[in-house]
Formats: C-alpha cells, sequence, structure tokens
C-alpha cells in the first residue's frame, strides 16, 4: 500500500475499532447479570484458580500457536475469496469488542485493580501481536485489493507479479516470525506474571 493509502486505512480501521469497543461497553453493562454472574468471565472461582493453577508451558504454546496461526490463516485464505476485505473490517470491529467487553468486565469486577490486571495480561506477548495482527490485517488488505484488480492483477506499485508476490512473501514471513515470538512470549514469560499478579485480589 502507499503511504498516503496506509494512513487513510488506518484511521478507518481506528474508527471501526473504536466503533466495536464501544459496543463491547455497552453490551457488557447491559449483560451485566449474564457475564458478570458467578461463573462470568473474572469471578471468584476463576481468579482462585488462576493463583494456584500449574502451566505446562509445552501444551499451552501448542494452544497459543493453534489459536494465533489458525486465525491468521483463516484471514489470509478469506483475502482471496470476494469477501476479504469485508472479513479484514469485520476483524478490526470483533476485536474491539473484545477489548471493550474485557476492560468494561474487568473495571466492574475490580476498579482500578481491574486495569493492572487486564496491563499484566497483555504484556510482553501483546507488544509484538498487536503491530504484528495490524500488519497482517495490513497484508490481508492489499491481498484482496490486488485480487480484485483486473488483467494481470500487478498493483501499479509493483513492476511485475512476480516482484508483487516475492514482496508480499517477505512481508507475510516477517509477520509469522514476529507472531511466533509473540507466542513464545506469551506461552512462558505471561503466565509467571499473571501468577503473580492475581495474588492481590
Amino acid at each position: 500500500m502507499l503511504k498516503g493509502g496506509k494512513n487513510s486505512i488506518y484511521i478507518r480501521w481506528f474508527y471501526l475499532f473504536l466503533g466495536g469497543f464501544l459496543l463491547g461497553v455497552m453490551i457488557m453493562n447491559l449483560g451485566t447479570e449474564l457475564f458478570l454472574s458467578e461463573a462470568g468471565i473474572f469471578s471468584a472461582a476463576s481468579m482462585n484458580r488462576l493463583k494456584y493453577i500449574e502451566i505446562n508451558h509445552v501444551s499451552f504454546l501448542k494452544y497459543v500457536l493453534r489459536h494465533r496461526m489458525g486465525t491468521g490463516i483463516i484471514l489470509i485464505l478469506l483475502s482471496s475469496t470476494g469477501i476479504g476485505l469485508i472479513s479484514v473490517y469485520a476483524c478490526v470491529v470483533w476485536q474491539g469488542m473484545l477489548a471493550g467487553m474485557t476492560i468494561t468486565a474487568a473495571t466492574i469486577r475490580f476498579g482500578i485493580k481491574g486495569l493492572l490486571l487486564i496491563l499484566g495480561s497483555v504484556f510482553p506477548h501483546q507488544l509484538l501481536l498487536i503491530p504484528a495482527q495490524v500488519m497482517l490485517l495490513g497484508w490481508c488488505y492489499e491481498n484482496s485489493r490486488k485480487g480484485q484488480m483486473k488483467g494481470n492483477m500487478v498493483t501499479p506499485y509493483y513492476r511485475s507479479k512476480k516482484q508483487q508476490f516475492l514482496h508480499q512473501g517477505i512481508i507475510l514471513l516477517w509477520i509469522w516470525i514476529v507472531i511466533l515470538i509473540g507466542c513464545f512470549l506469551e506461552s512462558y514469560v505471561n503466565p509467571i506474571l499473571i501468577s503473580d499478579l492475581v495474588k492481590i485480589f
């Protein structure tokens, strides 16, 4: 994508994410009795389990890889279809909703300490996974736009189809490497932080 086009797209995604976030906040506030019951999110029972749970890091890594990589592969496959752009926009809104619901639930349950819990739950892996997710969405967006073009399907800023595919392949490989490192941090570093953090609740 050209720089000007990137800025315009990222601004559009920001508003979509913000809209999804506000929707998530609204859903959580309206559904407090459903989502924040004794068996709901951030319940006392679940927090107590976190205090004493022993993580099998290898199994947890396999789960995280399936989740992160699986979502990415689905987005990549959808980007080659007629609903590629819709799937990108839907993913942005969905992530906004999840963020809004999670932050609202933690705040309602624990107040300021809930925000501390949220910060702990996203550190340090999300420092890599969030940029990688944005890059992946950008890759899928570009791939979807490429598929809509006529003729040889080469976007204007590439000299040939081979150059275009090589550029896309290198970027995608870089994204997967960043996601892989983030998954290792999520599986081996973040559980240690969370197990210590939940002891204050």
